[in-house]
């Protein structure tokens, strides 16, 4: 039988060292890919209507819901209308902006909504955790 050249600390840096590399690789890739479109956005991208959406419907209701629309316009002005059938309606007016970072927020008077683009689809964010935003129309 032959002897083994190399220690076996030796042999865990050998076998280690290049998947330390690919996990280190991975990791840039995700981080550096992620919300490349949302960081990249106009602000012209980002007027326009937008409805309620939630993923989430074991705690949301839809009826709370129903008039929920938020309307960005291009001189930096909001309408912003939320209730439904079992929600009172409100309506707030008033003025919108960005605010850079990592995701950019879209900045209403009372608010802030980080943005997300995902597959083109422009969605304001109310509650990441829950699934709840905004989403522009088409």
């Amino acid at each position: 039988m032959g002897t083994c050249a190399l220690s076996r600390s030796e042999i865990g840096t050998h076998y280690m060292r290049p998947l330390l590399g690919q996990m280190v690789l991975m990791c840039c890739l995700l981080t550096g890919c992620q919300g490349a479109e949302s960081r990249s956005i106009t602000r012209q991208a980002l007027v326009g209507d937008y409805g309620y959406k939630s993923v989430d419907t074991s705690v949301d209701k839809a009826t709370d819901h129903q008039l929920d629309r938020l309307t960005l316009k291009a001189d930096g002005t909001y309408k912003l209308v939320q209730g439904g059938s079992t929600k009172a309606r409100s309506e707030k007016n008033g003025s919108w902006s960005i605010e850079p970072g990592d995701p950019p927020n879209v900045l209403l008077d009372h608010a802030g909504y980080p943005i997300q683009v995902k597959k083109g689809e422009v969605r304001l964010l109310i509650n990441d955790d829950l699934g709840e935003w905004y989403v522009k129309a088409k």
